[in-house]
Protein backbone atom coordinates (compact mmCIF):
# COMPACT_ATOMS: atom_id res chain seq x y z
CA UNK A 1 0.00 0.00 0.00
CA UNK A 2 2.89 2.33 1.04
CA UNK A 3 4.45 2.01 -2.31
CA UNK A 4 0.90 2.67 -4.47
CA UNK A 5 0.65 5.42 -1.96
CA UNK A 6 4.21 7.34 -3.37
CA UNK A 7 3.35 6.18 -6.83
CA UNK A 8 0.42 8.39 -6.74
CA UNK A 9 2.44 11.27 -5.22
CA UNK A 10 5.17 10.57 -7.49
CA UNK A 11 2.62 10.89 -10.91
CA UNK A 12 0.85 13.64 -9.37
CA UNK A 13 3.99 16.27 -10.53
CA UNK A 14 2.88 15.23 -13.69
CA UNK A 15 -0.12 17.07 -15.74
CA UNK A 16 -2.04 14.75 -17.11
CA UNK A 17 -6.23 15.51 -17.35
CA UNK A 18 -9.06 12.56 -17.45
CA UNK A 19 -11.94 13.31 -20.08
CA UNK A 20 -15.95 12.29 -19.46
CA UNK A 21 -16.63 10.53 -22.59
CA UNK A 22 -18.52 13.32 -24.21
CA UNK A 23 -15.14 15.47 -23.77
CA UNK A 24 -13.34 12.54 -25.39
CA UNK A 25 -16.17 11.95 -28.16
CA UNK A 26 -14.74 16.03 -29.19
CA UNK A 27 -11.97 14.75 -29.27
CA UNK A 28 -12.32 11.86 -31.29
CA UNK A 29 -14.55 13.74 -34.10
CA UNK A 30 -11.46 15.89 -34.78
CA UNK A 31 -9.87 13.56 -36.73
CA UNK A 32 -12.50 10.21 -36.86
CA UNK A 33 -9.27 7.87 -35.88
CA UNK A 34 -8.80 5.26 -33.73
CA UNK A 35 -5.97 3.02 -33.11
CA UNK A 36 -4.75 0.60 -30.24
CA UNK A 37 -1.59 -0.48 -32.59
CA UNK A 38 1.00 1.96 -32.09
CA UNK A 39 2.74 0.83 -35.51
CA UNK A 40 0.04 1.96 -37.65
CA UNK A 41 -1.10 5.69 -36.26
CA UNK A 42 -2.77 7.58 -38.34
CA UNK A 43 -2.30 11.39 -38.11
CA UNK A 44 -4.67 12.85 -35.05
CA UNK A 45 -5.30 9.51 -33.75
CA UNK A 46 -6.84 8.56 -30.28
CA UNK A 47 -4.15 5.71 -28.82
CA UNK A 48 -5.77 2.95 -26.84
CA UNK A 49 -3.16 1.32 -24.79
CA UNK A 50 -4.97 -1.89 -24.68
CA UNK A 51 -3.52 -4.79 -22.40
CA UNK A 52 -3.13 -8.07 -23.55
CA UNK A 53 -1.77 -11.60 -22.48
CA UNK A 54 1.54 -11.04 -23.86
CA UNK A 55 1.80 -7.00 -23.75
CA UNK A 56 0.94 -3.96 -21.75
CA UNK A 57 -0.44 -1.45 -24.47
CA UNK A 58 0.48 1.41 -21.90
CA UNK A 59 4.21 0.79 -23.19
CA UNK A 60 3.36 1.82 -26.25
CA UNK A 61 1.58 5.09 -25.22
CA UNK A 62 5.22 7.49 -26.30
CA UNK A 63 5.55 6.06 -29.00
CA UNK A 64 1.88 6.00 -30.56
CA UNK A 65 2.15 10.09 -29.51
CA UNK A 66 5.60 10.21 -31.19
CA UNK A 67 4.71 8.93 -34.55
CA UNK A 68 1.21 11.20 -34.23
CA UNK A 69 -1.61 10.12 -32.09
CA UNK A 70 -3.18 13.22 -30.68
CA UNK A 71 -4.27 11.86 -27.35
CA UNK A 72 -2.70 8.30 -25.58
CA UNK A 73 -5.65 6.83 -23.37
CA UNK A 74 -3.79 4.82 -21.19
CA UNK A 75 -4.94 3.09 -17.31
CA UNK A 76 -1.82 2.78 -15.72
CA UNK A 77 -0.06 6.21 -14.48
CA UNK A 78 3.03 5.15 -14.44
CA UNK A 79 3.11 5.82 -18.26
CA UNK A 80 1.78 9.13 -18.12
CA UNK A 81 4.45 11.55 -19.63
CA UNK A 82 4.55 15.54 -18.49
CA UNK A 83 2.10 16.32 -20.99
CA UNK A 84 -1.20 16.86 -21.56
CA UNK A 85 -1.54 14.37 -24.61
CA UNK A 86 -2.00 11.67 -21.98
CA UNK A 87 -5.40 10.50 -21.02
CA UNK A 88 -5.37 8.58 -17.57
CA UNK A 89 -8.77 6.17 -17.38
CA UNK A 90 -9.62 3.38 -15.17
CA UNK A 91 -9.57 0.69 -17.60
CA UNK A 92 -8.30 1.41 -21.47
CA UNK A 93 -10.68 -0.94 -23.09
CA UNK A 94 -13.65 -0.21 -21.39
CA UNK A 95 -13.20 3.29 -22.48
CA UNK A 96 -12.87 2.17 -25.99
CA UNK A 97 -16.07 0.27 -26.11
CA UNK A 98 -17.79 3.25 -24.38
CA UNK A 99 -16.55 5.58 -27.23
CA UNK A 100 -17.59 3.11 -29.54
CA UNK A 101 -21.04 2.66 -28.12
CA UNK A 102 -21.61 6.77 -27.67
CA UNK A 103 -20.92 7.23 -31.74
CA UNK A 104 -23.07 4.39 -32.47
CA UNK A 105 -25.93 6.50 -30.31
CA UNK A 106 -25.35 9.52 -32.58
CA UNK A 107 -26.79 7.29 -35.61
CA UNK A 108 -30.39 6.59 -33.79
CA UNK A 109 -32.07 3.94 -33.51
CA UNK A 110 -33.31 3.99 -37.43
CA UNK A 111 -29.42 3.38 -38.52
CA UNK A 112 -29.82 0.18 -40.04
CA UNK A 113 -26.81 -1.94 -38.50
CA UNK A 114 -26.96 -5.93 -39.64
CA UNK A 115 -25.49 -7.88 -36.90
CA UNK A 116 -24.01 -11.40 -38.10
CA UNK A 117 -23.04 -14.13 -36.08
CA UNK A 118 -22.69 -18.26 -35.97
CA UNK A 119 -20.86 -20.96 -35.38
CA UNK A 120 -19.18 -21.15 -38.98
CA UNK A 121 -19.57 -18.99 -42.16
CA UNK A 122 -20.21 -15.77 -40.72
CA UNK A 123 -17.07 -14.14 -41.85
CA UNK A 124 -17.70 -15.00 -45.33
CA UNK A 125 -21.70 -14.25 -44.85
CA UNK A 126 -20.22 -10.58 -43.82
CA UNK A 127 -18.12 -10.67 -46.90
CA UNK A 128 -20.97 -11.50 -49.11
CA UNK A 129 -23.59 -9.03 -47.39
CA UNK A 130 -20.78 -6.15 -47.47
CA UNK A 131 -20.23 -7.07 -51.14
CA UNK A 132 -23.57 -6.50 -52.33
CA UNK A 133 -24.82 -3.58 -50.17
CA UNK A 134 -21.62 -2.07 -51.18
CA UNK A 135 -23.02 -1.68 -54.53
CA UNK A 136 -25.78 0.75 -53.59
CA UNK A 137 -24.94 1.66 -50.24
CA UNK A 138 -22.02 3.59 -48.58
CA UNK A 139 -21.21 0.50 -46.07
CA UNK A 140 -18.99 -0.19 -43.73
CA UNK A 141 -18.19 -3.51 -42.03
CA UNK A 142 -16.36 -5.47 -39.89
CA UNK A 143 -12.96 -6.11 -40.97
CA UNK A 144 -11.55 -9.52 -41.85
CA UNK A 145 -12.43 -11.49 -39.04
CA UNK A 146 -12.16 -8.92 -36.06
CA UNK A 147 -15.28 -9.89 -34.57
CA UNK A 148 -14.24 -9.60 -30.33
CA UNK A 149 -15.33 -6.24 -29.00
CA UNK A 150 -12.56 -4.92 -29.91
CA UNK A 151 -13.48 -5.37 -33.39
CA UNK A 152 -16.50 -4.44 -32.75
CA UNK A 153 -15.80 -0.99 -31.33
CA UNK A 154 -13.26 -0.25 -33.72
CA UNK A 155 -15.77 -1.00 -36.62
CA UNK A 156 -18.37 0.78 -34.81
CA UNK A 157 -15.82 3.71 -34.72
CA UNK A 158 -15.34 3.87 -38.68
CA UNK A 159 -19.05 4.82 -39.37
CA UNK A 160 -18.67 8.29 -41.21
CA UNK A 161 -21.51 11.30 -41.61
CA UNK A 162 -21.90 9.71 -44.79
CA UNK A 163 -22.57 5.98 -43.79
CA UNK A 164 -25.95 4.64 -44.72
CA UNK A 165 -25.25 1.33 -43.39
CA UNK A 166 -23.21 -1.26 -41.45
CA UNK A 167 -22.60 -5.29 -41.38
CA UNK A 168 -20.92 -6.20 -37.92
CA UNK A 169 -19.70 -9.33 -37.67
CA UNK A 170 -20.23 -10.49 -33.84
CA UNK A 171 -17.70 -13.43 -32.94
CA UNK A 172 -18.54 -15.73 -29.03
CA UNK A 173 -16.70 -18.00 -26.80
CA UNK A 174 -19.46 -18.03 -24.17
CA UNK A 175 -22.76 -17.18 -22.64
CA UNK A 176 -23.54 -13.17 -22.59
CA UNK A 177 -20.91 -12.39 -24.56
CA UNK A 178 -23.30 -11.82 -27.91
CA UNK A 179 -25.52 -10.17 -25.32
CA UNK A 180 -22.64 -7.81 -24.80
CA UNK A 181 -21.88 -7.46 -28.42
CA UNK A 182 -25.62 -6.29 -29.06
CA UNK A 183 -25.76 -3.54 -26.38
CA UNK A 184 -22.97 -1.77 -28.08
CA UNK A 185 -23.91 -2.39 -31.61
CA UNK A 186 -27.48 -2.05 -31.38
CA UNK A 187 -28.19 -3.39 -34.32
CA UNK A 188 -31.51 -3.31 -36.06
CA UNK A 189 -31.40 -6.55 -38.16
CA UNK A 190 -29.50 -9.89 -37.67
CA UNK A 191 -28.48 -13.32 -38.74
CA UNK A 192 -27.16 -16.17 -37.14
CA UNK A 193 -25.33 -18.23 -40.48
CA UNK A 194 -25.49 -21.44 -38.46
CA UNK A 195 -25.02 -23.38 -35.14
CA UNK A 196 -22.56 -25.89 -34.44
CA UNK A 197 -20.48 -27.42 -31.42
CA UNK A 198 -17.29 -24.90 -31.15
CA UNK A 199 -15.53 -23.03 -28.25
CA UNK A 200 -17.10 -25.53 -26.06
CA UNK A 201 -14.17 -25.38 -23.65
CA UNK A 202 -12.03 -22.43 -23.84
CA UNK A 203 -7.95 -22.84 -22.80
CA UNK A 204 -4.89 -20.83 -22.75
CA UNK A 205 -4.15 -17.41 -23.50
CA UNK A 206 -7.93 -16.97 -24.82
CA UNK A 207 -9.66 -18.30 -21.39
CA UNK A 208 -7.21 -15.52 -19.55
CA UNK A 209 -8.65 -12.84 -21.89
CA UNK A 210 -12.36 -14.06 -21.55
CA UNK A 211 -12.36 -15.28 -17.95
CA UNK A 212 -14.51 -18.04 -19.41
CA UNK A 213 -14.99 -21.88 -19.49
CA UNK A 214 -16.43 -21.72 -23.00
CA UNK A 215 -20.28 -22.69 -24.14
CA UNK A 216 -20.02 -26.73 -22.40
CA UNK A 217 -22.09 -28.35 -24.74
CA UNK A 218 -23.92 -27.78 -28.03
CA UNK A 219 -27.01 -26.46 -25.93
CA UNK A 220 -24.87 -23.68 -24.79
CA UNK A 221 -24.02 -22.65 -27.66
CA UNK A 222 -27.41 -22.48 -28.92
CA UNK A 223 -28.33 -20.22 -26.43
CA UNK A 224 -25.13 -18.06 -26.45
CA UNK A 225 -26.05 -17.74 -30.54
CA UNK A 226 -29.33 -17.24 -29.52
CA UNK A 227 -28.78 -14.10 -27.56
CA UNK A 228 -29.10 -12.43 -30.87
CA UNK A 229 -32.34 -13.41 -31.54
CA UNK A 230 -32.84 -12.65 -28.35
CA UNK A 231 -32.32 -8.75 -28.75
CA UNK A 232 -33.84 -8.49 -31.84
CA UNK A 233 -37.13 -9.83 -30.03
CA UNK A 234 -36.80 -7.42 -27.19
CA UNK A 235 -36.15 -4.46 -29.80
CA UNK A 236 -38.29 -5.51 -32.54
CA UNK A 237 -35.38 -5.89 -35.35
CA UNK A 238 -35.75 -8.13 -38.18
CA UNK A 239 -34.00 -11.48 -38.75
CA UNK A 240 -32.81 -13.40 -42.31
CA UNK A 241 -33.69 -16.32 -41.60
CA UNK A 242 -32.23 -19.90 -43.55
CA UNK A 243 -35.18 -21.79 -43.44
CA UNK A 244 -33.22 -25.55 -44.23
CA UNK A 245 -31.75 -25.36 -40.64
CA UNK A 246 -33.66 -26.86 -37.86
CA UNK A 247 -32.05 -25.32 -34.97
CA UNK A 248 -33.04 -22.11 -36.57
CA UNK A 249 -36.33 -22.53 -37.53
CA UNK A 250 -36.73 -23.31 -33.53
CA UNK A 251 -34.66 -20.33 -32.11
CA UNK A 252 -36.64 -18.34 -34.56
CA UNK A 253 -40.78 -19.34 -33.99
CA UNK A 254 -41.12 -16.41 -31.77
CA UNK A 255 -40.39 -13.61 -35.01
CA UNK A 256 -44.21 -13.72 -37.08
CA UNK A 257 -42.22 -12.09 -40.27
CA UNK A 258 -38.89 -13.31 -40.65
CA UNK A 259 -36.83 -12.72 -43.84
CA UNK A 260 -36.60 -16.02 -45.09
CA UNK A 261 -33.65 -17.86 -47.50
CA UNK A 262 -33.20 -19.91 -49.78
CA UNK A 263 -36.06 -22.11 -50.44
CA UNK A 264 -38.70 -21.89 -53.57
CA UNK A 265 -41.75 -20.65 -51.09
CA UNK A 266 -39.23 -18.26 -49.04
CA UNK A 267 -39.10 -14.61 -49.33
CA UNK A 268 -35.32 -14.97 -51.25
CA UNK A 269 -35.26 -18.42 -52.67
CA UNK A 270 -31.94 -19.99 -54.55
CA UNK A 271 -30.59 -23.28 -56.01
CA UNK A 272 -27.90 -24.92 -55.96
CA UNK A 273 -26.53 -26.33 -59.42
CA UNK A 274 -23.36 -27.50 -59.29
CA UNK A 275 -20.12 -27.83 -57.87
CA UNK A 276 -17.75 -27.07 -60.73
CA UNK A 277 -15.64 -27.22 -58.40
CA UNK A 278 -16.95 -23.67 -57.75
CA UNK A 279 -20.44 -23.45 -56.68
CA UNK A 280 -22.65 -22.21 -59.36
CA UNK A 281 -26.34 -21.05 -58.44
CA UNK A 282 -29.26 -20.22 -60.32
CA UNK A 283 -31.42 -17.06 -58.47
CA UNK A 284 -34.89 -16.32 -58.45
CA UNK A 285 -34.70 -14.05 -61.65
CA UNK A 286 -33.22 -16.82 -63.32
CA UNK A 287 -29.64 -15.74 -63.69
CA UNK A 288 -27.13 -18.73 -63.40
CA UNK A 289 -23.82 -17.52 -61.89
CA UNK A 290 -20.57 -19.33 -61.26
CA UNK A 291 -18.70 -17.74 -58.25
CA UNK A 292 -15.04 -18.47 -56.51
CA UNK A 293 -16.57 -20.33 -53.37
CA UNK A 294 -15.26 -23.74 -52.57
CA UNK A 295 -18.07 -25.84 -50.79
CA UNK A 296 -21.55 -26.96 -50.73
CA UNK A 297 -22.45 -25.07 -47.48
CA UNK A 298 -21.49 -21.86 -48.94
CA UNK A 299 -24.97 -22.03 -50.99
CA UNK A 300 -26.47 -20.53 -47.13
CA UNK A 301 -23.95 -17.86 -47.16
CA UNK A 302 -24.83 -16.67 -50.67
CA UNK A 303 -28.53 -16.82 -50.09
CA UNK A 304 -28.37 -14.97 -47.07
CA UNK A 305 -26.20 -11.97 -48.54
CA UNK A 306 -29.01 -12.27 -51.85
CA UNK A 307 -31.79 -11.94 -48.80
CA UNK A 308 -30.33 -9.15 -47.22
CA UNK A 309 -29.63 -7.49 -51.09
CA UNK A 310 -33.34 -8.59 -51.88
CA UNK A 311 -34.87 -6.71 -48.67
CA UNK A 312 -32.53 -3.46 -48.83
CA UNK A 313 -33.70 -3.01 -52.59
CA UNK A 314 -30.50 -3.78 -54.49
CA UNK A 315 -30.45 -4.41 -58.03
CA UNK A 316 -30.51 -7.61 -58.81
CA UNK A 317 -28.01 -7.59 -60.80
CA UNK A 318 -25.68 -5.70 -59.42
CA UNK A 319 -26.15 -8.09 -56.38
CA UNK A 320 -25.21 -11.27 -58.82
CA UNK A 321 -22.10 -9.62 -60.01
CA UNK A 322 -20.92 -8.88 -56.57
CA UNK A 323 -21.41 -12.42 -55.19
CA UNK A 324 -19.78 -13.42 -58.78
CA UNK A 325 -16.42 -11.56 -57.62
CA UNK A 326 -16.04 -12.25 -54.21
CA UNK A 327 -12.58 -14.12 -53.88
CA UNK A 328 -12.20 -16.11 -50.58
CA UNK A 329 -9.16 -14.36 -48.67
CA UNK A 330 -7.90 -14.55 -45.04
CA UNK A 331 -7.09 -18.69 -45.31
CA UNK A 332 -10.81 -19.63 -45.35
CA UNK A 333 -11.32 -21.83 -48.10
CA UNK A 334 -8.74 -20.16 -50.47
CA UNK A 335 -8.21 -22.10 -53.93
CA UNK A 336 -4.71 -22.19 -54.98
CA UNK A 337 -3.07 -23.41 -57.99
CA UNK A 338 0.98 -24.30 -57.79
CA UNK A 339 2.15 -26.51 -60.77
CA UNK A 340 0.29 -29.42 -61.47
CA UNK A 341 -1.73 -29.32 -57.89
CA UNK A 342 -4.28 -27.82 -56.47
CA UNK A 343 -4.68 -26.11 -52.61
CA UNK A 344 -7.49 -25.59 -50.30
CA UNK A 345 -6.23 -23.67 -47.70
CA UNK A 346 -8.53 -23.31 -44.60
CA UNK A 347 -6.59 -22.49 -41.47
CA UNK A 348 -8.20 -19.96 -39.70
CA UNK A 349 -10.19 -22.21 -37.36
CA UNK A 350 -10.76 -26.24 -37.32
CA UNK A 351 -14.15 -26.98 -35.45
CA UNK A 352 -16.13 -30.34 -36.67
CA UNK A 353 -18.73 -28.76 -38.49
CA UNK A 354 -16.12 -26.74 -40.76
CA UNK A 355 -13.53 -29.42 -41.08
CA UNK A 356 -16.38 -31.84 -42.61
CA UNK A 357 -17.55 -28.75 -44.78
CA UNK A 358 -13.57 -28.70 -45.58
CA UNK A 359 -12.93 -32.31 -46.67
CA UNK A 360 -16.36 -32.59 -48.74
CA UNK A 361 -15.14 -29.44 -50.83
CA UNK A 362 -11.71 -31.30 -51.15
CA UNK A 363 -13.80 -34.72 -52.73
CA UNK A 364 -14.74 -31.72 -55.51
CA UNK A 365 -11.62 -31.15 -56.78
CA UNK A 366 -10.80 -33.01 -60.42
CA UNK A 367 -7.62 -34.00 -59.76
CA UNK A 368 -5.61 -37.49 -59.23
CA UNK A 369 -4.44 -37.57 -55.75
CA UNK A 370 -6.33 -36.06 -52.78
CA UNK A 371 -4.12 -34.93 -49.51
CA UNK A 372 -5.50 -33.93 -46.57
CA UNK A 373 -3.32 -32.53 -43.87
CA UNK A 374 -5.28 -30.97 -40.78
CA UNK A 375 -4.13 -30.09 -37.51
CA UNK A 376 -6.16 -30.62 -34.13
CA UNK A 377 -9.47 -29.21 -32.89
CA UNK A 378 -9.45 -26.99 -30.30
CA UNK A 379 -11.65 -25.92 -27.64
CA UNK A 380 -14.66 -29.05 -27.91
CA UNK A 381 -13.75 -30.09 -23.79
CA UNK A 382 -14.67 -33.74 -22.82
CA UNK A 383 -15.91 -34.47 -26.16
CA UNK A 384 -12.67 -33.98 -28.23
CA UNK A 385 -11.26 -37.33 -27.91
CA UNK A 386 -14.62 -38.40 -29.60
CA UNK A 387 -14.87 -35.68 -32.20
CA UNK A 388 -10.88 -36.64 -32.96
CA UNK A 389 -11.88 -40.05 -33.79
CA UNK A 390 -14.98 -39.50 -35.54
CA UNK A 391 -12.83 -37.13 -37.91
CA UNK A 392 -10.40 -39.77 -38.22
CA UNK A 393 -12.63 -42.70 -39.37
CA UNK A 394 -14.54 -40.60 -41.68
CA UNK A 395 -10.83 -40.23 -43.20
CA UNK A 396 -11.08 -43.69 -44.34
CA UNK A 397 -12.95 -43.12 -47.26
CA UNK A 398 -11.44 -43.76 -50.35
CA UNK A 399 -11.58 -40.52 -52.18
CA UNK A 400 -8.26 -39.46 -50.10
CA UNK A 401 -5.06 -41.37 -50.98
CA UNK A 402 -3.08 -39.47 -48.15
CA UNK A 403 -4.01 -38.22 -44.46
CA UNK A 404 -1.40 -36.40 -42.56
CA UNK A 405 -2.97 -35.63 -39.03
CA UNK A 406 -0.81 -33.47 -36.59
CA UNK A 407 -1.29 -32.86 -32.89
CA UNK A 408 -1.75 -35.24 -30.03
CA UNK A 409 -5.61 -35.58 -30.04
CA UNK A 410 -4.92 -36.89 -33.93
CA UNK A 411 -1.62 -38.56 -33.36
CA UNK A 412 -3.62 -40.90 -30.55
CA UNK A 413 -6.91 -40.67 -32.92
CA UNK A 414 -5.00 -42.89 -35.37
CA UNK A 415 -2.92 -44.70 -33.51
CA UNK A 416 -6.80 -46.50 -33.25
CA UNK A 417 -6.85 -46.84 -36.89
CA UNK A 418 -3.32 -48.29 -37.73
CA UNK A 419 -4.35 -47.51 -41.94
CA UNK A 420 -1.55 -47.17 -44.39
CA UNK A 421 -2.56 -43.97 -45.95
CA UNK A 422 -2.71 -41.97 -42.05
CA UNK A 423 0.18 -40.56 -40.80
CA UNK A 424 0.21 -38.71 -37.29
CA UNK A 425 2.97 -36.29 -35.93
CA UNK A 426 3.33 -34.45 -33.08
CA UNK A 427 3.66 -31.38 -34.12
CA UNK A 428 3.88 -28.88 -36.87
CA UNK A 429 7.83 -29.15 -36.94
CA UNK A 430 7.92 -33.10 -37.54
CA UNK A 431 5.05 -32.89 -40.59
CA UNK A 432 7.10 -29.98 -41.78
CA UNK A 433 9.87 -32.62 -41.97
CA UNK A 434 7.95 -34.87 -43.32
CA UNK A 435 6.81 -32.44 -46.29
CA UNK A 436 10.20 -31.49 -47.19
CA UNK A 437 11.25 -34.96 -48.10
CA UNK A 438 8.60 -35.56 -50.62
CA UNK A 439 7.11 -35.13 -53.52
CA UNK A 440 3.58 -34.27 -54.99
CA UNK A 441 1.97 -33.78 -58.29
CA UNK A 442 -1.26 -33.78 -59.97
CA UNK A 443 -3.02 -33.62 -56.17
CA UNK A 444 -5.45 -32.31 -54.32
CA UNK A 445 -4.26 -30.84 -51.43
CA UNK A 446 -6.14 -29.39 -48.13
CA UNK A 447 -4.79 -27.39 -45.29
CA UNK A 448 -6.98 -27.34 -43.03
CA UNK A 449 -6.09 -26.29 -38.97
CA UNK A 450 -6.99 -23.73 -36.67
CA UNK A 451 -5.50 -20.14 -36.57
CA UNK A 452 -3.06 -20.60 -33.56
CA UNK A 453 -1.70 -23.83 -35.30
CA UNK A 454 -0.69 -22.14 -38.66
CA UNK A 455 -1.03 -24.94 -41.36
CA UNK A 456 -0.96 -22.53 -43.67
CA UNK A 457 2.12 -22.19 -43.48
CA UNK A 458 3.29 -25.76 -44.87
CA UNK A 459 2.26 -24.85 -48.33
CA UNK A 460 5.56 -23.48 -49.30
CA UNK A 461 6.73 -26.84 -48.59
CA UNK A 462 4.86 -28.75 -51.16
CA UNK A 463 7.05 -29.56 -54.15
CA UNK A 464 6.93 -31.73 -57.29
CA UNK A 465 9.01 -34.40 -58.39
Amino acid sequence: MCVRYAMKIVHSLFTYHMFSIEELYQKYLINRAVTIDARHVPPGALFFAIRGTRFNGNAFAAEALAKGASYAIIDDPAYAGPSTAYIVVEDSLSMLVQLASYHRSQYGPDFSIIAVTGSYGKTTTKELIYSVLSTTYRTVATKGNLNTIIGIALTLLKLAQDTQIAVIEMGATQLDDIALCCKIVQPTHGLITAIGEVHLEVTGSLKRVTQGKGFGTLEGVIQGKGELYDYLYITGGIVFLNTLDPLLLTLSKRFTQPITYPQATDYAPLDLMAEEPFLRYRSAEGAEVTTHLLGKSHIYNIAAALCVAKYFKVAPAAAHQAIQAYIPANKRMEFVTKGSNQFIIDSYNASPASVQLALDALLQLKVRYRVVILGDMAELGSQTTAWHNKIVKQLLHPGYDLVLLCGAFFMAAVDKVFHAKMHGFANKEVLADYLRSHHFQHSGILFKGGNTVEIHTLVELVREP
